[in-house]
């Protein structure tokens, strides 16, 4: 399975802060925020990521969310074209450890059509659409850029791999959060 690598990966829009500063100001906290991941490749290997998502911060500490994805995905070789459009969605928890330190849980759908390939690693020509569902749990790291601006790395795991998953493990994912 090919590893797909998104040029531009995340951007994401939070809103409030988990800042101990906007408490201790007395400032509001918007609890709820949203936001989502861009991804970009182009070449043999192309995708093109949109995955939206909103959440709510239960306490300071733990916030929990939803979302959608589309992708589309294709390789071009001279042995292999194809091509599918990927949709699904998402539920995701995280906790903060620390102002910055966050552990990240997440289970995922996806459906998309598969090639189907024989034992041997050969196409066989027949596609069929599949429905995946992911585990992924891992850790997260967000480094303060301004105000309410972050910049997050995590690092997952799928603990649901199968021959139809489309990532392989591990997983990083990075991105920018705003506070609004």
């Amino acid at each position: 399975m090919c590893r797909v690598i998104p040029l531009f990966l995340l951007l994401t829009l939070h809103f409030g802060s988990l800042s101990g500063q906007s408490r201790e100001r007395g400032q509001h906290q918007n609890r709820f925020f949203t936001g989502g991941g861009l991804g970009l490749q182009i070449g043999t290997v192309t995708l093109i990521d949109v995955s939206p998502h909103i959440g709510y911060y239960l306490t300071e500490r733990i916030a929990l969310g939803i979302g959608a994805t589309y992708q589309y995905y294709s390789i071009k070789t001279k042995q292999f074209d194809y091509s599918t459009d990927i949709w699904g969605g998402r539920t995701f928890g995280r906790y903060y450890f620390l102002e910055n330190i966050f552990g990240h849980i997440e289970y995922e759908y996806l459906n998309y059509e598969a090639a189907l390939i024989d034992p041997y690693g050969f196409y066989t020509g027949n596609i069929k659409r599949v429905g995946v569902n992911n585990v992924l749990v891992g850790a997260g790291y967000r480094e303060n850029i301004f105000g309410n601006s972050y910049i997050n790395a995590l690092l997952l795991w799928n603990l649901n791999e199968t021959v139809y998953t489309l990532y392989s493990n591990p997983i990083l994912r990075v991105g920018i959060d705003v506070g609004l």
